[in-house]
């Protein structure tokens, strides 16, 4: 199967999960506060925290990998059976000491429900890491979209009846179990329970520098949450993570489905031999036309899109997604960070930069919130700038790339972004950028940049213009065909 079909499976996979979600979140938010939303989220804080032990990354060590033994495989499950035993261990622990501490019997029962979620994991994780090693993602995302169907149905039809957000925390074990059973069907040939620890140092080697790295990322993340919380309060913190959230949508529904898939080729191309220059020119012009529009947009629209589809107790939330939509028009240029040093076998070097990267994020973070919501979610802006600042040499370097290469995309990108932008910019402007703006001028002007988009796709023959016409072609001799 090709590439492109490769994406094309994951792309229908993730329209499905952000439909899904859309509409299960604008639900929920009718039936669960901020301050509700508060207490699940310190309650997930806490969670993360303790299950930093299983960002080892153990799935994309068997991606990478050039050969794979019946040892390495049963010993990478062994030590990920070992990681989740204890870890859910942890957070049931944690979870009687987060109640008392923070005197909210809710975050005592969200964390007790949740704790099986690591034991259920463990049992999907052959299966899942061989698959896609395989670039099966036609059953991936099958499997996903099935997933967030039932987790979304659960935790909407849950707190409709009454049991707030711990009907969240149901419908995430609901999802896992869905999921574990799956992907043992599925990948049966690989779904291997024999204990052994005869690679047990190849194993750890990798996993403890990947948990370093991913560990970083999260514990940055995490003890931002608690100190929002902790400093501006919960239903701060609710709306923070309503923005966070809805910024997600657009990373996880757009970003990782081509970094995703992009992993296991660019795995391959290593294994080959082969440099990643012009692929990874051709990813970052893709990623940056798509995402750079995305996000401005997001932004741009935040306050009358978070009042339509929300309500307006959530409109506190508009201002923090605004940054944080910024930030991650930022990300996208060291976009594929993770996956490069991984394939280049550099991991302990990328390990030094997370550490920098979140030791500044959390100082900056801190500061922010003490001088309100908006603050801190700005100070993500910060992080991100650093981030590039760091990593931009180490991308080049193992991409055959310089910084020169990348202003022609930036300038077409930007201009992309720029026209597309445009007509809702001005539709803002003119109302004064209220959150009661007409959703109806909106969409026009959301519309109306669209094709601009498109137009700009066309007129600079981009490298999405080929695709474009690829589909265009690929329909229009579809409807040949049936009309004779």
């Amino acid at each position: 199967m090709s590439l492109r079909r490769h994406l094309a499976w994951m792309a229908v996979s993730q329209a499905w999960f952000f439909l899904i979600q859309f509409i299960a979140s604008a639900v929920l938010a009718r039936f669960i506060s901020p301050y509700e939303m508060g207490i699940y989220a310190v309650a997930m804080a806490v969670t993360g925290l303790l299950s930093i032990m299983q960002a080892t990354g153990l799935i994309g060590f068997i991606v990478r990998e050039p050969s794979l033994t019946d040892h390495l495989l049963t010993s990478t499950f062994t030590i990920n059976a070992m990681i989740s035993i204890i870890v859910a261990i942890l957070i049931v622990c944690g979870g009687v000491f987060a109640g008392w501490a923070l005197h909210e019997v809710g975050v005592r029962r969200v964390m007790f429900v949740v704790s099986v979620l690591p034991l259920i994991g463990m049992f999907e994780f052959l299966p899942a890491a061989n698959l896609e090693r395989e670039a099966n993602f036609k059953a991936i995302a099958s499997i996903g979209g099935c997933r967030i169907l039932i987790v979304q149905g659960i935790s909407v039809g849950l707190a409709i009846s009454g049991l707030s957000y711990m009907g969240i925390a149901y419908g995430q074990v609901a999802g896992a179990l869905f999921s574990a059973v799956a992907y043992s069907i599925v990948g049966r040939r690989f779904l291997n329970l024999r204990p052994s620890l005869v690679e047990w140092r190849r194993v750890t080697g990798f996993g403890f520098q990947m948990l370093t790295i991913s560990g970083a990322n999260a514990i940055g993340g995490r003890i931002g949450d608690l100190l929002l919380g902790r400093v501006i309060g919960l239903t701060a913190l609710g709306l923070y993570g309503r923005a966070a959230s809805l910024n997600n949508l657009i990373q996880d529904n757009i970003y990782m489905v081509i970094v995703r898939v992009l992993f296991v080729d660019i795995a391959q191309r290593v294994r080959d031999g082969k440099s990643l220059r012009e692929s990874y020119l051709a990813t970052i012009e893709i990623l940056t036309a798509i995402l750079w529009p995305a996000f401005a947009g997001l932004a741009i629209v935040s306050g009358p899109f978070i009042n339509v589809v929300y309500g307006g107790r959530w409109v506190g939330a508009a201002p923090p997604l605004f940054m944080l939509a910024i930030a991650s028009t930022v990300h996208v240029m060291v976009s594929l960070s993770w996956q490069l040093f991984v394939v280049r076998h550099e991991v302990a070097r990328q390990t030094r930069l997370e550490c920098m990267r979140t030791g500044v994020g959390i100082a900056v973070f801190g500061i922010g919130c003490l001088f309100g919501l908006t603050a801190a979610a700005a100070t993500r802006i910060i992080e991100a700038l650093f981030t590039v600042a760091i990593y931009r040499p180490h991308i080049g370097r193992m991409t055959d790339t310089r910084t020169r290469d990348f202003l022609p995309i930036y300038q077409r990108s930007g201009l992309l972004t720029l026209c597309t932008v445009a007509p809702v910019t001005i539709i803002m402007t003119v109302h004064g950028w209220s959150s009661s703006t007409s959703l109806i001028q909106i969409m026009a002007a959301i519309i109306g940049g669209g094709v601009l988009w498109l137009v700009g796709i066309l007129y600079l023959d981009h490298p999405l213009a080929a695709e474009i016409r690829r589909v265009g072609q690929h329909f229009g001799s579809r409807v040949t065909s049936e009309d004779f």
